[in-house]
């Protein structure tokens, strides 16, 4: 491996169970993480205004998990927080008006950063937001050598090929990769030493579909359909799976 060089920036990545009390956890956190300045303050509001607004709106709250990412680069901090997916979209361009009780903590999340961004759909989106830092511990924090970086990269695009649907990313401190699959037979994290035997992990934890009660078939075409062959004026219809999981935790 390389020697360390200079760094560009520095990412941090936590799952929390959809509580409201995991808020407080999720502040906590963040200022362990960050040195004190007004920035680190603006951090927080931000991270708890877009992980509240997980556990209140999307499926997060109702018995699932939100994931947030914290990313350190000089003159700006990302934060990032993955949902449980709802049908509407959460949008900062919006007025919620004087009375409204939905959308007004977006607007403070607005007020504090500098760009905001969402994407993803209704089993689960990514909702960003890119706050200035220009205080205390500004300067560039330590990153990973340019092999490992390139190698993180191409193992997260090859996850995210294959489980594009799982939330997945290396782990600095344990030098792992993990996921948080949505499987109920799962109930928690999964981890492998390397991108491939994760994603083969994650094939053998993936539901398989309910096979189809096979009947005998009594008629002709019921005896055509069964053979695999299409009896005139009929349509084979291959089965629909619905797709389950949430958005990797990636740059939109």
């Amino acid at each position: 491996m390389s020697a360390l060089i200079p760094p560009a920036q520095l990412r941090w990545r936590r799952v929390f169970p959809g509580h409201e009390a995991q808020l407080r956890e999720l502040r906590g956190w963040l200022t362990d993480l960050l040195p004190a300045c007004p920035a680190r303050d603006d951090v927080a509001a931000v991270a708890t205004e877009l992980a509240a607004n997980a556990v209140t709106h999307t499926g997060s709250g109702r018995g699932g998990f939100f994931a947030v990412e914290v990313t350190w680069a000089a003159g700006m901090v990302r934060v990032a927080v993955a949902d449980g997916g709802d049908p509407s979209e959460p949008r900062f361009d919006a007025d919620p008006g004087p009375l409204s009780e939905r959308g007004r903590g977006l607007v403070i999340v607005r007020s504090l950063a500098a760009r905001t961004g969402v994407c993803g759909d209704a089993r689960s989106r990514l909702v960003w937001a890119d706050v200035p830092w220009h205080g205390a511990g500004a300067g560039e924090p330590p990153r990973f050598s340019p092999g490992l970086e390139a190698a993180i990269r191409d193992g997260s695009a090859e996850l995210a090929d294959r489980h594009a649907g799982v939330v997945t990313w290396f782990g600095s401190a344990t030098l792992q990769w993990w996921a948080l699959p949505s499987y109920p037979e799962v109930g928690g994290l999964v981890c492998a030493p390397s991108p491939g035997e994760l994603a083969r992990k994650l094939d053998s934890l993936q539901p398989s579909p309910v096979p189809t009660p096979r009947r005998y078939p009594q008629r002709r075409g019921a005896m055509a359909r069964s053979a695999g062959i299409a009896p005139r004026g009929s349509m084979l219809r291959a089965p629909r799976h619905a797709p389950v999981g949430a958005v990797s935790l990636q740059e939109c």
